[in-house]
């Protein structure tokens, strides 16, 4: 929700496109961007949580009846290059979109 609510701040810096992914099918994914106006967010499905486990970023998530899940994180890529990666490992910090907001202006 706070890049639905930050997508005007970020496409001032630049930022061509905002997505969310998650370790979900393509419905779901769909619903909850419709759900939360996310117009502006590009919805994408890793529903075999392929992508996650190839970025080293999958949580088990078993012990909540979920399963391989993917951890939270923000990056930014350009032109096909990650130059910012944030993984929260508890609680949510540092993939906001203020954080992203404030590394994107720090670099």
């Amino acid at each position: 929700p706070t890049f639905v609510e930050g997508a005007s701040d970020l496409a001032g810096e630049g930022v061509d496109t905002i997505a969310c992914i998650a370790v979900n099918d393509a419905w779901v994914m769909g619903a909850w961007g419709k759900a939360h106006g996310s117009d502006d967010i590009t919805m994408l499905a890793d529903g075999n949580g392929e992508f996650a486990a190839a970025m080293g970023l999958t949580m088990d998530g078993s012990g909540f009846g979920l399963g391989s899940r993917s951890k939270r994180y923000a990056a930014v890529i350009e032109d096909g290059t990650i130059t910012h990666l944030a993984v929260d490992e508890g609680g949510i910090e540092v993939s906001t979109c203020s954080a992203v907001l404030d590394a994107i202006v720090e670099a």
